[in-house]
């Protein structure tokens, strides 16, 4: 009898060594990355393609970067934090959760959206101004485009008059874009590269190069990596094959 429980007791212990193992190799060949919901597109496949070639696993997750900087604090694990727009790097690296920047890979652009047959003639951002004007913006505390589009508010002289035409602040560009395709609003705020597959159903409108903000996309590693080497390898593939990527997917490479 006391044998048997012996050799359950040893076998017990032998299995939990085993899991132990298996979990340890699964968590260090697995990396997690919190990333921009405006990103998702060219992350994944770079991602996919890192997968690939290298066997090891890249687990994603897709939010606004405010929402994940709120995550990486309450969490305090993962190993890559790839916002939309550098003051949320700004923000996570004040907080102290920041190991390494690298980058840029691609450049966030503002463009103003419109119905494609542009009911409010809207051909300038002065033009958002208007009355009549329903404005849809990015959440500008959550996203990189709403901070981007109050900055670019602010440098023109009907910066006051605009925002009184904010008819609604919405989580993510893509949500500005759907509604703006939907025919809810008569203008709106997104990314340049969510236009690329919708123009032709919506009409696009550059930002003059003199008052637009145009802003780096930066990849970082988190403080709470448990594998510094295996993340930089994963950062440094993003760097070497990122801007041919993010163009396929309508971002600007360049300035």
């Amino acid at each position: 009898m006391k044998t048997s429980k012996l050799l359950l007791i040893m076998f017990i212990l032998f299995s939990l060594l085993i899991l132990t193992g298996c979990s340890d190799k699964e968590e260090k060949n697995t990396i997690f990355v919190y990333v921009g919901a405006n990103l998702k597109e060219p992350i994944s496949e770079l991602a996919n393609a890192y997968e690939q070639e290298t066997g090891i696993e890249v687990e994603l997750t897709f939010n606004n970067s405010g929402t994940l900087l709120n995550q990486i604090a309450m969490m305090k694990k993962g190993d890559i934090f790839i916002p939309g727009g550098y003051p949320f790097i700004e923000l996570a690296d004040e907080k102290g959760l920041i190991d390494e920047i690298k980058g840029p890979i691609a450049y966030h652009v503002p463009v103003i959206i419109t119905p494609k047959d542009n009911p409010m003639e809207i051909h300038s951002i002065e033009d958002l101004s208007k009355d009549g004007v329903e404005l849809l913006i990015p959440e500008p505390d959550a996203t990189a485009i709403g901070k981007l589009a109050y900055k670019v508010f602010d440098k023109t002289s009907v910066s006051t008059e605009i925002k009184d035409n904010i008819s609604a602040t919405l989580e993510t560009p893509i949500k500005v874009l759907n509604l703006i395709k939907m025919g809810q609003g008569n203008a709106g705020i997104v990314e340049y590269s969510n236009t690329y597959k919708e123009k032709d159903y919506i009409e696009v409108i550059e930002i003059d190069t003199n008052i637009n903000e145009i802003e780096n996309i930066m990849i970082t590693s988190l403080i709470y990596t448990k594998d510094n080497e295996l993340t930089n390898d994963f950062l440094t593939y993003i760097e070497d094959n990122g801007a041919e990527v993010f163009l396929k997917y309508g971002f600007k490479t360049q300035r």
